[in-house]
């Protein structure tokens, strides 16, 4: 189902090579991963998460504090999957990989046929993804140019990602659903309560921006944990997107603590095409 991003030709995976019709070729890196990321389509010299960032990412991941963010989308999943014995999913954003592996583990124990491709602009978190876990493709690319073949998917997942409507409709087979997370009203309330002096409570829908998509439900995933590490705390922290406009007092506080128990809340909007 993957594409060449230049000539939008079909590609086939020939030994350490993907080459498309057009003869174009790109290289599987020692890891395993392949760049399709075009420089016309980079919005910085490096665009994505850092290295630092996915290494907090996936030290905190790692822990098992958001396990249950990644079993509710797992759920989703396997709620829509039908009668299929033979899916095919694009995680758009997949980062270092956490999710989709343990997306990938559940449809296997169901003894559902996949095949996954994991999508990130960030170049160090697909390199992360690919030394990790080897049984899927992992792709540096673009979500605004996917490349990935017309009407070719059953599932996209998007979590946490930016939206791009028009190439999620372009992928998705008719009827297949796309998987929306974003986070809750309270998600990490506790966590802005000691770096922040006013909280503010605010959550995204994606449900407007979506609407050329069927909306056909949205499910609520929302329970405490208690992080008992320090460097945990510090990898949360360096994980969001508080890292670029905190306070520096507010997070001295926040990494003086030895623990912090913080609610973890987040919306799963699912979509189908309609």
């Amino acid at each position: 189902m993957m594409i060449c991003p230049v000539c939008k030709g079909k590609m086939k995976k020939i030994e350490k090579k993907y080459i498309c019709e057009g003869n174009h070729s790109y290289d599987l890196s020692k890891y395993g991963h392949v760049n399709l990321l075009l420089s016309n389509q980079k919005n910085s010299k490096i665009p994505g998460d850092s290295k630092e960032m996915v290494l907090s990412r996936k030290n905190y991941l790692e822990k098992g504090y958001y396990k249950g963010i990644s079993d509710a989308v797992n759920r989703a999943v396997e709620k829509n999957l039908t009668e299929k014995k033979d899916v095919r999913i694009l995680d758009i954003g997949c980062g270092e990989g956490y999710y989709t592996n343990r997306l990938k583990m559940m449809l296997e124990n169901l003894g559902i046929k996949n095949e996954i491709v994991g999508i990130d602009i960030s170049k160090e978190a697909i390199i992360s993804a690919a030394k990790s876990y080897k049984d899927m493709e992992w792709v540096v690319a673009s979500a605004s140019a996917l490349p990935i073949e017309d009407e070719s998917l059953d599932f996209i997942i998007c979590m946490f990602a930016k939206i791009i409507p028009e190439e999620k409709i372009r992928t998705l087979k008719k009827g297949g659903k796309l998987i929306v997370v974003s986070t809750g009203e309270n998600h990490l309330l506790q966590l802005k309560e000691v770096v922040y002096e006013v909280v503010r409570k605010e959550f995204y829908s994606p449900v407007e921006d979506l609407n050329i998509f069927e909306h056909i439900e949205t499910l609520n995933e929302k329970y405490l944990v208690k992080i008992l590490e320090k460097e945990s705390i510090e990898n949360l922290f360096n994980m969001t997107p508080y890292r670029w406009r905190s306070p520096q007092k507010g997070v001295e506080k926040l990494f003086s603590l030895n623990d912090l128990e913080i609610t973890v809340e987040v919306n799963i909007d699912i979509f189908e095409k309609k």
